[in-house]
């Protein structure tokens, strides 16, 4: 199992209030039984957000799974509310981490260090 951290940023103070009310109520086609994110191998996800105009995404993934990839995949293969779901996310609520010039607008960060009280063990 692979983990990610991964950042994005906001366009402005109305886009904040949308992102997170539709949080509050995922497509099922993003997150139900054979959605999306099971489909593309996600095993957890989670979102924080840090204001102004900042998000910070966790998840745990399978091992073959790339951000990149992935992302792309889901436009394609999935429910076409996933690429509604996206277009939304990513045409009206999201821009680029200054600096970011990868293939998403969620900017990948290198982990520097982590703690796994359950296996006891420290990497970095």
């Amino acid at each position: 199992m692979k983990s990610w951290g991964l950042t994005v940023n906001i366009r402005h103070d109305a886009a904040v209030e949308q992102y997170i009310e539709m949080h509050k109520g995922v497509w099922p086609e993003i997150i139900g039984p054979g959605g999306a994110l099971e489909g593309l191998g996600i095993k957890t996800m989670q979102i924080f957000y840090c204001k102004p105009y900042t998000l910070f995404m966790y998840m745990e993934t399978d091992d073959d799974f790339t951000p990149a990839n992935e992302f792309k995949r889901a436009n394609i293969e999935f429910d076409p509310r996933v690429k509604e779901w996206d277009d939304i996310m990513h045409g009206q609520l999201l821009q680029r981490t200054p600096g970011n010039d990868g293939p998403t607008e969620w900017f990948p960060l290198t982990k520097v260090f982590q703690y796994d009280e359950r296996e006891n063990t420290v990497a970095y």
